[in-house]
């Protein structure tokens, strides 16, 4: 990255004649490829080939715009970073970016994984008597709680292969993760891409670091401590927000990332020196399906719509975003944003007649500012251990905004990132209950709109053959006992109606 941003160039080499590069990181690994750098100089190594690395990091660019992948992470990131920093490199994470262990001939990664619903421990605030609040202490019990679920998980697990039994036991790795941040933040009133909504991702990922990390140590006065403890970064006092000058000396570099702290975390690096029942403790996945389980938003991810349908075994459901709901019928709304929101694949910014206010709280994810994407993951990052899977979504179809967004993500000290989705150009017309969608409401204004030509139809000839000013004829009753539609379904059937 560094000779990307200064406009240097990259050295390829054939990876049988370089072996050890791969089991190195950050300055060392910087040191030793130099030094076969000169090695190819001289005309020692047999292949090697120099590239312009910014010419490099644009195909790596491009081929992530068309496919979404590859992935980008920075190895110097999650190995720098690491806590578990005693048992070999971390050459590789699990397919969704969020998990980082040591893996090798031996030894088979396994981690356990959990996510606290964020959206659920919302209630009444305390002060004042109106709005809602997070419920510190009740998300502090179901951490605690969720830790030790985790650690006796590691307990009653068989795999398949005795590499990755014996990796569990070894470092009984864990990763509690959230969900329903979106979901949260705008019950509270915010927008994705707020400053409050910022503050707010580094806070509960700090709360919920800080009570896991304790509940962890708990667990090792009871239980004792995991056998790799000894030589760790927790063996050393060290908690995740302290591997960042690790990192910085590494890069010979600052990470831009803001240090703010909340919590007393010199309590709980005394505390962790002391033993930790768990390798890892914190890890965000994406949580795409237990998330629509739970009836909340996926991961720290923006919502991608605000009404869809998916498709289960049971059949296919109309899923609505219920705070848009809610937040609608209380300015009077609804009924008329509805339909105009289901023709807009459930953009909210393509429907006139919706204020400002709301327009920004519930935003889609290609809406939202995008450097919010990977502002909100380092400041989560810096209380993670492990990482987060982090989905980028980008309305401009720009090489040079994707440079400027993940080069910030690397600034910032972002261990991984997932997806990468790009807006669709074209997109199909989506259907509605309407029968006569030429005369349908233009939206929340309430003023009709023109009828729309179809096929076939010439300029200055009615589409219809009855004018606009003549009476609807009435319509007759309709025979329910030979009516072909469902009688669960026939109160939203217009015929029936």
């Amino acid at each position: 990255m560094r000779r990307v941003r200064d406009d240097e160039t990259w050295t390829l080499f054939d990876p049988a004649e370089v072996p050890d590069l791969t089991e190195l990181t950050g300055r060392v690994f910087a040191d030793r490829y130099t030094a076969y750098e000169a090695a190819a100089a001289r005309g020692e190594l047999r292949t090697s080939a120099r590239v312009s690395a910014r010419e490099q990091w644009r195909a790596m660019l491009l081929s992530l715009q068309s496919t979404s992948h590859p992935w980008l992470t920075w190895k110097d990131a999650v190995n720098g970073r690491a806590l578990n920093d005693n048992t070999g490199p971390i050459h590789l994470s699990n397919l969704c970016t969020e998990i980082c262990l040591p893996q090798d001939r031996d030894t088979i990664s396994v981690c356990n994984l959990a996510s606290v619903n964020l959206a659920a421990h919302l209630g009444p605030a305390r002060v004042g008597g109106a709005g809602l609040e997070l419920d510190w202490g009740r998300l502090a019990d179901t951490v605690r709680v969720a830790v030790r679920q985790l650690d006796d998980l590691v307990d009653v697990t068989r795999s398949l292969v005795a590499e990755a039994d014996r990796s569990n036991a070894a470092d009984r790795a864990v990763g509690l993760g959230l969900m329903g941040f979106t979901d949260a933040t705008e019950r509270l009133g915010w927008a994705y891409d707020s400053p409050e909504a910022e503050d707010f991702a580094d806070a509960v990922t700090e709360f919920v670091s800080w009570h896991a990390i304790d509940a962890s140590a708990d667990l090792a006065r009871t239980r004792g401590c995991y056998p790799h403890f000894d030589g760790s970064g927790w063996s050393r006092g060290l908690v995740p927000i302290d591997t960042l000058p690790r990192l910085e000396n590494q890069r010979g570099r600052r990470v831009t990332v803001d240090r703010t702290t909340r919590l007393d975390w010199d309590v709980l690096r005394a505390k962790v020196a002391g033993g930790m029942r768990n390798a890892t403790l914190l890890a965000i996945a994406p949580t795409a399906s237990i998330g629509l389980v739970a009836g909340t938003t996926p991961g720290l991810d923006p919502r991608f719509s605000q009404v869809f349908s998916r498709a289960t075994s049971n059949g296919k459901f109309l899923e609505l975003n219920r705070n848009l709901v809610t937040a609608l019928k209380a300015r009077g709304l609804w009924d008329a944003v509805r339909t105009p929101l289901l023709e807009a694949r459930g953009d909210l910014d393509a429907v006139p007649g919706v204020p400002g206010d709301l327009r920004a709280r519930f935003r889609t994810s290609f809406a939202v500012d995008p450097a919010s994407f990977v502002t909100i993951a380092a400041r989560a990052q810096k209380w993670v251990d492990q990482s987060i899977s982090r989905t980028i979504y980008l309305r401009p179809r720009s090489v040079a905004a994707m440079d400027d967004l993940y080069t910030r993500a690397w600034e910032l000290g972002v261990k991984t990132t997932y997806y990468l989705f790009m807006e669709q150009r074209h997109t199909a017309e989506q259907s509605t209950t309407a029968v006569n969608k030429a005369a349908r409401p233009a939206g929340a204004g309430g003023t009709p709109a023109p009828a729309r030509r179809g096929f076939g139809a010439r300029a200055g000839v009615p589409t219809t053959s009855v004018p606009p000013t003549t009476p609807a004829p009435a319509v007759a009753a309709v025979d329910t006992d030979a009516c072909p539609v469902d009688p669960a379904e026939r109160a939203a059937c217009e015929s029936c109606q």
